[in-house]
């Protein structure tokens, strides 16, 4: 008789728990993604190295529990998300490779943080979206999350945001340094961001501040006998405008600081970079055309008293099929079988690019789109051959088969440059050339 009363009790109580949940309004979004690549010479080395051949997918759900009026609960998870046929591993490492999909990735969320619509503006609390302002050449939101505390405060067409974000890997306690003696400080990293915006219908526009406080590398330890900190002032201002059937958007990100400050005796490092992006896209009827810019600073000497380095490409811009596009970097590795580590990568850093592209709409499900950039180097490490990465063009065909469902096949053409010689002039490069096609769902 105890036992039974202890199941009723426990019943109860379970049902009175979950009430208020099931009463909260739960909507859902997010989308489904299956693209399949064949590259025929990644390495872009002569003789010609592996083709590589694939399929990768994703599922993301997206879940808003509406608690009550102004307050909600928001998480995100990836589903599933790997190469078809890849095997499964528990091992650790090897993050996002193509060759496994480890265990950890079956199911994995990245966001969860509650929203309150306050009576003097918004605030938002947990893990959220990172690397996310302006245009999106910058932006790094599809890869980049962690802990944040935001604060938007509306009026009219203005809004004005204060946020800190803690540094996903850094650790906010102190520990032991060389032999057990006692750390001199923590092993943290934290950015701090102030920013406004005007949204207007023609016109949008903003500024963002942000300062980074670094501490991770300044513990002294058994192969660093003397730490340093990093210490960051980024300015990143933006600009989007429609003049009649003309669209134009630009973004630059400055940074100043240190990016070596030793605590005691070391070498400083400065912190001085700049990065530019500009696109201006003209339609006319059911056809467009228009030419996009990239500059991103090089830094030919790393181990200098100047950080030169400029702000990355964000991995949410693919500018193009081939050159500096994310997801085929992730799944299929760093291009160029001579550079190595030092190819052209997911993020566009150390470059100039610059794009031509012209498409039409024949119908609004249809869209066909011609596209021809040419990249080089802004640095090059001592020896090294060439600047010139090379000339890509790309044929994009997307296909709205239902409202929430497209098709996109591709092709793309990459002249490879002497850069990809790397420091070895005796090394032949040859071409390469990508098929894809992608379907995906939003819902």
């Amino acid at each position: 008789m105890k036992k039974f009363w202890v199941v009723l009790l426990s019943i109860c109580l379970i049902v009175a728990f979950t009430m208020p949940v099931s009463a909260a309004d739960v909507k859902f979004s997010g989308s489904y993604i299956a693209q399949g690549y064949y590259e025929n010479n990644r390495t872009v080395t002569d003789p010609e190295g592996s083709s590589v051949s694939n399929v990768w997918q994703r599922l993301r759900v997206q879940t808003v529990f509406q608690v009550q009026e102004g307050l909600t609960l928001t998480t995100r998870f990836d589903a599933m998300e790997k190469v078809w046929g890849a095997a499964r591993s528990t091992t650790a490492g090897g993050t996002n490779s193509g060759s496994v999909s480890y265990e950890n990735e079956n199911l994995k969320f990245e966001h969860v943080y509650v929203t309150a619509n306050l009576p003097f503006g918004r605030l938002m609390v947990g893990y959220q979206q990172q690397s996310v302002f302006g245009t999106q050449a910058f932006d790094s939101g599809d890869a980049t999350y962690g802990p944040r505390v935001r604060y938007d405060y509306f009026y009219g067409p203005w809004q004005f945001l204060a946020l800190w974000d803690k540094v996903e890997g850094a650790k906010d306690y102190s520990v032991t340094g060389p032999a057990g003696t006692p750390a001199e400080t923590d092993k943290d990293a934290n950015k701090y961001d102030v920013a406004f915006m005007y949204h207007g219908k023609q016109w949008d526009f903003g500024l963002l501040l942000i300062t980074l406080w670094d501490s991770t590398t300044a513990t002294p330890s058994a192969t660093r006998p003397e730490g340093y900190k990093r210490n960051w002032w980024v300015f990143d201002p933006y600009v989007k405008a429609t003049v009649g059937p003309v669209y134009f958007e630009a973004e630059a990100i400055y940074i100043m600081g240190k990016t070596r400050d030793y605590e005691e005796t070391g070498k400083d490092q400065d912190k001085n970079s700049l990065s530019l992006y500009a696109k201006v896209q003209g339609n006319i009827g059911p056809a467009y055309l228009g030419l996009l810019g990239v500059y991103v600073q090089g830094d030919d000497d790393a181990s200098d008293s100047k950080d030169k380095a400029g702000y990355p490409g964000g991995t949410d811009f693919n500018p193009c099929l081939i050159l500096f596009n994310y997801d085929l970097t992730r799944w299929e590795g760093v291009q160029g079988g001579y550079t190595g580590t030092n190819g052209t990568g997911s993020e566009m850093r150390n470059v100039w690019l610059g794009q031509a592209f012209v498409g039409i709409k024949p119908i609004p499900k249809l869209d066909i789109k011609l596209a021809a950039a040419y990249a080089k180097a802004d640095k090059t490490a001592p020896n090294w051959e060439d600047k010139d990465i090379g000339t890509e063009v790309d044929l994009t065909v997307s296909y709205k088969i239902f409202d929430n469902l497209e098709y996109m096949i591709g092709a793309g053409y990459l002249f490879a440059g002497d850069y990809f010689k790397g420091t070895d002039q005796s090394n032949k490069v040859e071409n390469d050339y990508l098929l894809t096609h992608k379907l995906t769902l939003t819902f």
